[in-house]
């Protein structure tokens, strides 16, 4: 981490990130660690046990930045009002930040919540707890599954039809039996069709025949978002006449 500069050297302010990363530290060598039994007071972290954990020497845009930091802390659920005080300023590590420090995560991408993402509440039923177990190769099988099983349903289809076949039945942009209204040329319609069967036979075709290491939070979130979009695509879907 910096150290104090002198005034010839060059200035470089630290970023929301590291501030991120120095204040749970702190945090969470207060709880448990090296500076137990410190005040866990915002004042007093910012920037006193800091500074001195640190070695280092907040500027006062970087103490303002560090106090933007505590509120995205507390929006993503990283950190909580310490109940044994009646003050909120004084702060605790939940669980999950607990964890973040532990396991040197990235606080930016591990403060993200899939429920502030996923809008489809069946959606999020499904996979909000194999997500939050990190296991993120089942979260998203486990969604595209779910987009075969609603194309099925609201194209009246058995289960002898899935993957492309199944698409093809459903949304072919001239023979299929789904229409999305929102599609005013016969190229749009095809779109569709190609964003459903791409997606199918790249996210979920995939973990049906080997194992495929999701392993990057953000991209998971990122491919579980797409999937809630396909099923709100779906959800206009009339049949054709």
């Amino acid at each position: 981490m910096r150290t104090p500069l002198l005034l010839s050297e060059e200035y470089r302010m630290l970023s929301k990130k590291q501030l991120k990363t120095m204040f749970l530290k702190v945090l969470y060598e207060i709880q448990y660690g090296k500076l137990k039994g410190y005040s866990n007071g915002i004042d007093s972290i910012v920037p006193q046990w800091m500074n001195q954990y640190y070695s280092t020497k907040l500027t006062q845009e970087e103490c303002q930045l560090t106090h933007e930091v505590i509120q995205e802390l507390k929006a993503s659920g990283l950190i909580v009002q310490d109940a044994s005080q009646s003050s909120s300023m004084f702060q605790v590590l939940t669980p999950r930040g607990k964890e973040i420090v532990e396991r040197q995560k990235d606080p930016d991408i591990y403060g993200l919540q899939l429920e502030q993402v996923i809008k489809n509440a069946g959606l999020l039923s499904r996979c909000l707890d194999i997500f939050n177990n990190d296991d993120y190769e089942i979260a998203i099988f486990t969604a595209y599954k779910m987009i075969e099983e609603e194309v099925r349903k609201k194209a009246g289809l058995d289960a002898s039809f899935y993957g492309d076949t199944l698409i093809t039945e459903a949304l072919h942009p001239t023979k299929g039996k789904l229409l999305i209204p929102s599609c005013k040329l016969a190229n749009e319609q095809e779109g569709v069709y190609n964003l459903f069967k791409g997606s199918i036979g790249f996210f979920k075709n995939p973990s049906s025949h080997r194992t495929v290491n999701y392993e990057d939070r953000l991209n998971t979130i990122e491919i579980l978002a797409l999937a809630d979009l396909l099923l709100q695509i779906l959800s206009t879907a009339q049949p054709r006449t």
